[in-house]
This record gives structure tokens, C-alpha cells and sequence, in this order.
């Protein structure tokens, strides 16, 4: 079973049940003219659909490989990644979703995603350079972004003046 098959069918049952969701990751990031290779999909939903994720991942036969309140990961068909929006800053991404003409599925603001990478990276260093390889495609590829926003979210994690460095380049 492939990817794309197991992914379809994921979000057919997120429809179904009226959760909403958009694609993060690097499929967002593909979807926005980046090149990039992924054997996952990302997705950010809503907290309060956690235990309806997890009777969706029963019924596709995805097996649940870790869960926490921020995160559930799911293998099986499809390798899925759910980060959870459980505080009204990620809860207000699912409200920006985009609809783009190459990507069937619903994805963050480009805004958005940048800011899921900022604290990716921030968290981890180990993903550095990937994450800020992607901030700065995005940077290339979306005109008219507000580096306000992007700001705000730089800010949270104090890593600015990186960014600066990034839009700089361009």
C-alpha cells in the first residue's frame, strides 16, 4: 500500500468525522515549490480529536509507535505524524489553511509552517539545518510573506537573528 494511499484514506476518515487538519512538514513545504524528499506525512489537528485520531488509526490498521499529549506518530500503510494544536497559537494555524492547485490536502500558511520549523529547530539542533533550509525555500518561493508574523514566532524562541540571516540571503 502506498503512501499517498494510506494518507487518502487517513484524511477520507478525518472528513468523514469533520476534523479539520492541514498539512505540515515536508510535504507543506513541496506544496509551496520546495524540493524535498519525505517517507512521512505531517499533519496538525486539533487536540481535542486525539482519541478520535487514535479509533481512526485502529480502524486503517495504523499502529500507534509514540504518543504524548503534543504528538501522536502512526506507522502501518502510511507513516503519519500528528502534532496536536493544544494552545490557541497553533489552534488559530488550522484557521489560515490554504488550498493549493498541487496538493489535495488543506496546508499551513507559509507563515505558519516557518514558525513550526523555527521551534522545530529550536527544540532540536540536530534539525538545524534541514528546518533552516526550509525556512529559506519558503522564503524564495512565496512572495508577499509578512515577516511580522514570522517574526512574532522567532521571537518566541529566540532565534531572530538567525532568521534575519536567512531573509537577508535573499
Amino acid at each position: 500500500m502506498s503512501l499517498i494511499y494510506g494518507v487518502t484514506s487517513f484524511t477520507k476518515e478525518l472528513d468523514s468525522r469533520n476534523i479539520k487538519y492541514g498539512i505540515i512538514g515536508g510535504m507543506a513545504v513541496f506544496a509551496y515549490g520546495g524540493e524535498r524528499t519525505t517517507f512521512d506525512v505531517d499533519f496538525l489537528i486539533h487536540g481535542r480529536h486525539k482519541d478520535q485520531i487514535k479509533q481512526i488509526a485502529t480502524a486503517l490498521n495504523l499502529k500507534i509507535v509514540n504518543e504524548n499529549s503534543e504528538v501522536l506518530q502512526l506507522s502501518g500503510p502510511a507513516h503519519i505524524d500528528i502534532i496536536l494544536a493544544n494552545r490557541p497559537i497553533a489552534q488559530s494555524m488550522l484557521e489560515r489553511l490554504k488550498v493549493l492547485d498541487n496538493l489535495p490536502y488543506p496546508v499551513v500558511a507559509p507563515e505558519d509552517l516557518i514558525g513550526l520549523k523555527i521551534q522545530a529547530f529550536a527544540g532540536n539542533r540536530d534539525r538545524e539545518f534541514t528546518d533552516k533550509g526550509d525556512i529559506f525555500t519558503l522564503m524564495k518561493n512565496v512572495p508577499n510573506l509578512d515577516f511580522n508574523k514570522i517574526k512574532d514566532y522567532a521571537d518566541i524562541f529566540n532565534v531572530w537573528t538567525e532568521i534575519k540571516l536567512l531573509k537577508d540571503r535573499l
